[in-house]
């Protein structure tokens, strides 16, 4: 990097050096291996033909040549086991990186593997198939880090497989050798959600052999999956195909993949294969020649130029082609441009991927770093996005259980909408249910700039994530003196709320894994390289919180069950009533304007205050004379738990009423 900060001259010139078509990287056969990587500001380049992934002699150098804008050659042997790196004179001493398009790595990421990527697909792999839902307003996503979901050693799985992608294959797992206590695979599929979605599992900086913990958010190597997860991080193909039997076993149980990308940043700068392989130029700087960090990691990528964007575009349709990945996240969308995040919507659906789920965190993380025309992928711009984009309602977040950067606010679910040291209303929480879709909901308006989002399907609905406290830890902290992490019935009964609610709004539906049944940290709200004794799923809670589960079990069944709290359309939304605006009370009607199922209308009726109240129900549409109740404070699920007549009547409190009518 160089003060004067000469890059910006040369953009002009690099972005019209682009490379367009689709074989960069490596090309191999038994015949024959060809290489080509996009360098035009290298003076030369050279292939390194190693023989270990370790190894410090070459077994071959060859120069390449240049043409069509990159730099290439083509090996006529089988090279089937050798590793490659690239060296580039760019300036006056040469510089030696990994493949920006490697498919396969060896120990640690340092070196590109060459292998057949056909020798690493699991057996029956071209039958692989999952049916994908229709919208994401159809989802219902389970955050989990892959070591944390097989760590706890409470739970039956192979010790080969603790931490490890095979854990995810592994059927049947108990809990303390009790055949009724599920873990594993077996029990997501009893939970009902159908996408697991994967914290960092590409290749991240770290030592592959170490046992320090990381969430993974520190990116290296793009389209290879993370060595340490795999039975043998050393061996190439290990943690393909292990990545693949993942997936594969994963999609038998009727559950999709979504991979959590971070293409806003990469570990190092100058050690990076982007910085080495063309200096200056992935990365954005300031005016003065510093890097913008946007990211707050010291430096952000620059997906608006063309070579950057094509980069992310290619590796997201390597992962879905290659690995059969369902979905991404993009971890800082609001570091990316509207226009790249739009074309890759737009590839993906030309290449018959419209099902492929994508959305992202919907903060800007304040860089200043994009220019305009750019737009940054962020919040305040969701009106620029293509259909199938969506981000995540951090307002509903707060709305429902008190601010994030606060661990001692509270929100609805203790209480405190309204109170003088409330940083939020039931206005929050009213507009977040609604997905952040209306203004007009029945009696009174929401203010204008609750209203950001044109229809659900650019909505993930949820309460907590990776980030920050868990929600059992929010709520100890929240409500009390002396924080306590273990079963405490005042705490699990607002965790039953807060699923009351979740399930029952619009958007799609993601929560943090553990969730359910009262997940803890201890109280660290930022855990990414605490270690696994505070990260991994302490698979015991499902049987302490068992009624807690069998809790968010119902809602999810609820919410199958009912097509209008899944709808994509603003049909539902425009139809829901709400009856009035008493802090720490809501209570909203929800017609079946779709006509499909049993069910004519729903009511949900939440208060969160600590003495009863009286409630009137409202709607636009004809209210029955009569309702079934199929959730209460205690019990969630198909089943009917009474009838109540009338609309009007008395809630109790820290009550739930969620009603039905044929």
């Amino acid at each position: 990097m160089h003060a004067s900060h000469p890059i910006e001259k040369r953009i002009p010139y690099l972005e019209g050096t682009v490379y367009e078509n689709d074989d960069l990287g490596l090309s191999y056969s038994k015949e024959q291996s060809t290489f080509k990587v996009w360098s035009p500001t290298a003076k030369e380049a050279w292939l390194n033909l190693y023989e270990t992934a370790e190894t410090s002699s070459v077994y071959k150098k060859i120069q390449l040549i240049q043409k069509d804008n990159v730099w290439t050659t083509t090996v006529d042997e089988d090279l089937d086991g050798f590793f490659y790196t690239y060296s580039f004179i760019h300036h006056e001493e040469a510089v030696e990186t990994a493949d920006v398009y490697s498919k396969a790595v060896g120990l640690n990421g340092d070196r590109s593997a060459i292998l057949s990527l056909d020798d690493t697909d699991p057996e029956g792999w071209e039958k692989d198939v999952f049916e994908p839902v229709s919208s994401i307003t159809d989802a219902i996503i389970w955050e989990i880090h892959v070591e944390d979901f097989s760590s706890d050693e409470s739970a039956q799985f192979s010790k080969a497989n603790r931490g490890k992608y095979l854990a995810f294959t592994e059927d049947n797992v108990r809990v303390n050798d009790d055949p009724e206590h599920l873990a594993g695979v077996s029990y997501l599929k009893e939970l009902g959600i159908n996408y697991v979605h994967l914290l960092p599992a590409f290749d991240f900086e770290n030592d592959e052999q170490s046992e320090a913990y990381n969430w993974g958010y520190d990116p290296k190597n793009y389209m290879v999956p993370e060595g340490k997860y795999s039975s043998d991080p050393s061996d190439p193909k290990a943690r393909i195909k292990e990545f693949k039997h993942m997936v594969a076993h994963l999609h038998k149980q009727g559950i999709g993949v979504i991979l959590d990308v971070v293409y806003n940043h990469t570990f190092s700068f100058e050690d990076s294969v982007f910085q080495r392989t063309v200096p200056d130029y992935y990365y954005r700087m300031n005016k003065d020649g510093t890097l913008a960090n946007g990211s707050g990691t010291g430096n952000e990528t620059a997906s608006e130029r063309k070579m950057m964007r094509k980069h992310m575009i290619d590796s997201v349709l390597y992962w879905v082609e290659e690995y059969h990945i369902d979905g991404f996240r993009f971890d800082l969308m609001g570091l990316h441009d509207v226009d790249t995040m739009n074309e890759l919507r737009k590839t993906l659906n030309e290449r018959g991927y419209e099902s492929v789920l994508l959305y992202g965190e919907p903060w800007n993380a304040g860089s200043v770093a994009i220019y305009e025309p750019n737009k940054p992928a962020d919040k305040y711009h969701i009106g620029d996005f293509a259909d199938g984009i969506a981000i995540f309602n951090d307002e509903f977040r707060d709305a429902i259980k008190g601010p994030v950067f606060d661990a001692k606010k509270g929100a609805f679910l203790q209480g405190a909408n309204g109170r003088d040291d409330s940083d939020y209303s039931n206005m929050d929480l009213i507009a977040s249910i609604l997905a952040n879709t209306q203004s007009d909901v029945g009696r009174f308006k929401l203010p204008d700039e609750k209203q950001w989002a044109r229809n659900p399907t650019q909505v993930v609905t949820y309460a907590s994530a990776h980030d920050n406290l868990t929600l059992y830890d929010k709520l100890a902290l929240t409500k009390k003196d002396t924080p306590s992490y273990g079963r405490d019935l005042d705490l699990i009964q607002l965790n039953k709320i807060n699923a009351a609610v979740l399930f029952t709004s619009l958007g799609g539906i993601f929560f943090q894994a553990g969730e359910e049944w009262g997940r803890t940290k201890f109280g660290d709200e930022n855990s990414y390289q605490s270690s696994i004794d505070v990260n991994m799923l302490d698979w015991t809670r499902t049987y302490e919180n068992k009624d807690l589960l069998e809790y968010y079990k119902g809602m999810i069944r609820i919410r199958k069950a009912y097509a209008p709290l899944r709808d994509p359309s603003n049909q539902t939304g425009d139809a829901i009533t709400f009856s009035q605006l008493r802090e720490n009370l809501i209570a909203y009607t929800i017609p079946n304007v779709l006509d499909e199922g049993d069910w004519k209308m729903m009511a949900v009726v939440i208060n969160t205050n600590m003495q009863p109240d009286r409630v009137a129900l409202r709607s636009s549409y004809p209210l029955p004379k009569e309702w079934t109740i199929i959730a209460n404070r205690h019990t969630a699920g198909l089943q009917p738990l009474g009838t109540v007549l009338g609309n009007q009547f008395i809630i109790n409190p820290r009550e739930v009423l969620i009603m039905v009518a044929k």
